[in-house]
């Protein structure tokens, strides 16, 4: 194995993934989407982690599938995401949203046989939980105005502290590789990015149970008889 450290971590993130994908399954449309995006990344991971680990093994034009295969991956998780988001806002932008995942999904795959290919794909991943986050924010600012107590929901808690923790993943490629180092920047980053994923399954984890609570309620609001 080339790049063992590497290798194990990316087929940690996939497990992860996997896991947060199943326990995902059963909440509603917006969660089974999330459960879509966390395959696709977990898929990513797979992918990423064979071609550090057996580069040497593999012959160019099944490295480039590998390559292209991870890139296609992060890029139907960011479309994913988007999609779920668009799913929990009013009509009037959800049009929008859904035109913005298609941009940049299109993007993603027209700048995928470039060199910085998966620099781009972490930014249009990072990109579409920057989105969900601005969704949540508004969200939380609109009840706010109808009830000035009410608490951030665990859901934006949960979302925002993955976002900053996958920003700080990301940073770790920035660190020089380094034979002084006991750990690649590629591995830093995953260990650090495996943080972020659990943040962010429990940002829609909790998405679902809010929804599923509102949607109790109207159901019940409805049983009531009128006076």
């Amino acid at each position: 194995m080339a790049e063992p450290i590497t290798t194990l971590t990316d087929y940690a993130i996939a497990l992860e993934c996997l896991l947060f994908a199943a326990w995902l399954l059963g909440q509603g449309w917006v969660a089974r989407l999330w459960a879509m995006a966390f395959i696709n990344v977990g898929g990513a991971a797979f992918l990423g982690g064979t071609l550090h680990g057996f580069a040497p093994q593999l012959v160019w034009e099944q490295r480039l599938w590998l390559w292209h295969g991870m890139v296609l991956a992060l890029a139907i998780a960011s479309l994913c995401i988007l999609v779920a988001v668009a799913l929990s806002v009013h009509q009037r932008w959800r049009v929008g949203l859904l035109l913005l995942a298609i941009a940049k999904l299109a993007l993603v795959l027209r700048l995928g046989t470039s060199s910085w290919a998966f620099a781009v794909s972490v930014a249009d991943y990072l990109s579409a939980l920057a989105t969900v986050l601005l969704v949540q924010l508004g969200q939380l600012n609109q009840q706010h105005r109808l009830s000035p107590k009410q608490r951030p929901n665990p859901d934006l808690v949960w979302m925002a502290t993955g976002l900053a923790t996958s920003g700080l993943a990301a940073s770790a490629l920035l660190i020089p590789q380094s034979q002084a180092l006991p750990l690649s920047p590629l591995a830093v980053y995953h260990l650090v990015q495996m943080v972020a994923l659990y943040c962010i399954y429990r940002s829609a984890r909790a998405t679902g149970q809010i929804k599923g609570r509102d949607r109790i309620g109207l159901e019940r609001s409805r049983r009531r008889p009128r006076p």
